[in-house]
């Protein structure tokens, strides 16, 4: 099993290009399930792993910040309760392109997070690309969510 975030080192920096993901390239990473290749730019990287530390020292793991914070109007219900918020330490991908997180507290089927990006942005103006993190790099494990990335569809 994967550690857990809460043990992890921060990610070096060397292991980050300096590079803005293109919608074609975030597509074809997502679509092909290549997601390790999309990755914050370096800068964004640095800020993150600053808040990793403080939030593990003030609230002792991501989940207890995010439960006390972000995600406070979680709900047990049938469908579960989910809340769209922006990815805070976006992942490196040119100006258009949104990266939202749909967090739940249970693991979203597909349709279900279609019909949930389809209440939000409508599907005329709007395309997306989604995937659930592979357990040995999610950096929240306890609380399922999947990342989102959206743009309005060219004219």
């Amino acid at each position: 099993m994967a550690p857990h975030i809460d043990t992890l080192p921060p990610v070096p920096l060397q292991n980050f290009k300096d590079v803005v993901f293109t919608w074609e390239q975030v597509y074809h990473y997502v679509s092909t399930n290549q997601i390790k290749k999309i990755h914050r730019h370096p800068t964004t990287q640095v800020v993150y792993n600053k808040w990793i530390k403080e939030t593990l020292d003030t609230y002792g793991t991501i989940e207890h910040y995010l439960l006390s914070t972000k995600l406070k109007p979680f709900t047990t219900s049938n469908p579960p309760t989910v809340i769209v918020l922006p990815n805070d330490f976006p992942y490196s991908v040119e100006k258009g392109i949104q990266h939202v997180l749909i967090w739940s507290q249970e693991p979203l089927a597909p349709t279900f997070v279609d019909t949930v990006l389809g209440e939000q942005y409508d599907p005329g103006v709007w395309e997306w690309v989604y995937w659930v993190n592979p357990p040995e790099i999610q950096s929240v494990k306890k609380l399922p969510h999947v990342h989102v990335f959206l743009r309005k569809r060219p004219v």
